[in-house]
């Protein structure tokens, strides 16, 4: 947080300030709020990575088993291999791009997945330095202030 440029003394000669034109007894003492702690355990959550979706995703994108060709079993499936030979003649490059397709799909999915669960942490690394900051600077304001 070094990089926001903060003069302390000027905060607190406001604070000092705004306590006298008020007239009003301040608190003696400073306790942090607990809207960060909040924040932070409703923010635990699983990573998107191992979401059920995305796992499912994976054990189901290989469609090479799907356009195998069926069991030669009688007469029924001497005709269904001759249909799968013509269906496959003419749609092979279909479902090879497809197949290329739901691969890269795939990938992109896992990356967007990979990153977002990076943001999710260093938001929360981000979370727990500003509160920590926070309170380090309220404890200086407050002993400045009860001076």
């Amino acid at each position: 947080m070094g990089d926001i440029p903060l003069d302390a003394r000027r905060v607190v000669d406001e604070l000092r300030s705004s306590r006298r034109e008020v007239g009003a007894v301040a608190p003696k003492v400073w306790t942090p709020s607990e809207s960060f702690d909040a924040t932070i355990q409703q923010m635990n959550r699983a990573p998107v990575q191992l979401s059920d979706h995305i796992g499912w995703m994976h054990e189901n994108w290989d469609m090479r088993a799907l356009l195998a060709p069926p069991p030669l079993v009688g007469i029924r499936g001497v005709v269904r291999r001759i249909v799968h030979r013509a269906i496959m003649a003419v749609m092979r490059p279909y479902f090879d791009r497809l197949q290329d397709y739901v691969g890269v799909n795939l990938r992109a999915i896992d990356a967007i997945a990979r990153r977002v669960d990076d943001a999710s942490v260093a938001q929360l690394r981000m979370m727990g330095a500003v509160r920590a900051d926070l309170i380090d600077f309220a404890h200086h304001v407050d002993e400045r202030v009860n001076d």
